[in-house]
């Protein structure tokens, strides 16, 4: 003989859902153009493909780095792609420069372009030998490689 199956019905009620939750967040049509050092983060979610956490990269990335001067370096920020860049621009905005002969070693190693054992060494050089007058004085370090010191060379001053 078989055992009667019990069925159990369960109502579930509906979502109360507001309708201004489901709007879309605004995306900039294409054609537009955002300064990438001004943006803030707001700006760059109105950007297609960037949200919250993509834009919070770009701004963390720009403050540390003092600054973008040239579109590619965006592309060192995790997840920007290169169907991204066409949506920035770079305005007139001035770099904030590194004072290599001031800054201590954690404010050079903070650089996104200096690692800990380059701001050693930058560290090393000014006890030993006084203020660094161009970057030609630790080209000789083993720590630096010429693409190194060019990346730096937009972001140091020597004052």
């Amino acid at each position: 003989a078989k055992k009667p199956v019990m069925v159990c019905r369960v109502r579930f009620p509906e979502k109360q859902v507001k309708k201004d939750t489901l709007k879309r967040a605004f995306k900039y049509p294409v054609g537009v153009r955002v300064d990438v050092n001004l943006a803030d983060t707001s700006e760059l979610k109105k950007i297609p493909g960037i949200g919250r956490g993509i834009a919070s990269r770009i701004v963390s990335y720009r403050t540390r780095l003092g600054g973008f001067y040239s579109l590619e370096q965006l592309l060192e920020v995790e997840f920007v792609t290169l169907e991204m860049l066409e949506w920035f621009t770079l305005g007139d905005e001035s770099i904030r420069k590194l004072e290599i002969n001031k800054a201590s070693l954690e404010q050079l190693r903070s650089h996104p372009y200096l690692n800990f054992y380059q701001a050693k060494a930058i560290v090393e050089h000014r006890r030993k030998r006084g203020d660094i007058k161009s970057l030609s004085q630790i080209s000789l370090y083993e720590e630096f490689t010429e693409k190194d010191l060019q990346r730096l060379s937009a972001y140091v001053s020597f004052d």
